[in-house]
């Protein structure tokens, strides 16, 4: 009965986000709304809701979990953005809210963990997908908004680490998984405008 509790908050969890995600598209001025929609910013959601209840579950349950939210969000975000999407573009979504949401919802599960390399490893990752898809538009595109998206990024391992070394090991992975992940962004959108 619990694992129906937890996929419910979710769902709500995801809809709701889903939701805001297209309401701060449409009153933040130019260039905010750009956040509002990023793959990587999205992934603090599922991150959220598996670390919220990361003590309780298991890590199959955490992936779910993750998968669960992700879908939900991109499900209302297709929903209320129908007229200016296409179906390669639900289908490109919704299979990277698979991937995507179960690995946060991992890393959100592993950021409870009792092992301090987990934790580390964890907010690393999701230090550096926040920070890697900054740095891409700060190179790639440009604006103050890439420049937030990259602080949030960095920030986060320090802010969710429990010891000093432990957020300095998990700072110093978010920065190299940032690196590495201009690639993968890069390729992301290349086949995203395909």
């Amino acid at each position: 009965m619990r694992l129906h509790r937890v996929f419910a908050i979710s769902i709500i969890v995801g809809a709701s986000a889903g939701g805001l995600a297209w309401v701060l598209t449409t009153l933040l001025p130019h260039p905010w709304p750009t956040l509002a929609g990023t793959s990587a910013l999205w992934g603090l959601v599922p991150f959220g809701v598996a670390l919220r209840d990361g003590v309780r579950t298991q890590k199959r349950e955490a992936a779910l979990t993750g998968v669960v939210t992700m879908l939900a969000m991109v499900a209302i975000w297709c929903a209320l953005v129908a007229s200016t999407v296409t179906l390669r573009e639900v289908l490109l979504w919704t299979v990277v809210g698979f991937a995507a949401g179960a690995l946060c919802g991992l890393a959100g599960y592993s950021a409870r963990s009792r092992q301090r390399w987990f934790r580390a490893l964890a907010l690393a990752f999701m230090g550096g997908l926040v920070a890697g898809e900054g740095l891409y538009g700060v190179v790639l595109i440009g604006g103050p908004q890439w420049w937030l998206e990259l602080v949030v990024g960095l920030v986060l391992p320090l802010a969710l680490g429990r010891t000093l070394q432990g957020r300095l090991v998990a700072l110093v992975g978010a920065a190299v998984f940032a690196a590495a992940l201009l690639g993968v962004f890069w390729l992301y959108d290349a086949v995203a405008v395909m």
